[in-house]
């Protein structure tokens, strides 16, 4: 334990021990009665496994509408996760299509965000978990059209 300097900590790594011990006398980094309660309950009466449950079956639903609207391209996804990578056919890019996607109101992030260097794929990462599946699904089907033309 860092011993209390009642002048306050000095600059550098001092201060950072003092602010870590500071934090770990005051319970900041320990969960709160009530919240280690409810998680203590919630995973002995299977309320966590219901949870998982319900959140890993809506993953799986969005995952197959993104398997069904974009059949026929090369899209990397996990079944539990609310994230597609989604290759895109040539000519495209993954700025260019990023951009005509926002012009329809669509939201993608260009792979290159995800990499650093040249040679990042042109690739876009969707986001599935946002919007309710209806909507998912329109705008699958809008991507795909996009794709299918010239940037």
């Amino acid at each position: 334990m860092v011993p209390e300097d009642p002048e306050g900590p000095e600059e550098g790594a001092g201060r950072d021990e003092a602010a870590a011990a500071g934090a770990l006398r005051s319970g900041g980094w320990t969960a709160g009665r009530f919240a280690l309660e409810a998680a203590v309950r919630w995973s002995g009466d299977g309320t966590v496994a219901r949870l998982v449950a319900a959140k890993r079956a809506d993953a799986a639903e969005r995952q197959r509408l993104v398997a069904e609207h974009l059949a026929g391209f090369t899209v990397r996804a996990d079944p539990r996760a609310y994230y597609a990578w989604w290759e895109l056919p040539e000519p495209w890019r993954a700025d260019t299509f990023a951009a005509a996607a926002a012009r329809r109101g669509i939201a993608v992030t260009p792979g290159p965000a995800f990499g650093a260097g040249q040679g990042a794929a042109d690739a876009v990462r969707l986001g599935l978990a946002s919007v309710p599946p209806p909507e998912l699904a329109r705008a699958l089907r809008t991507l795909a059209g996009v794709a299918c033309t010239r940037p």
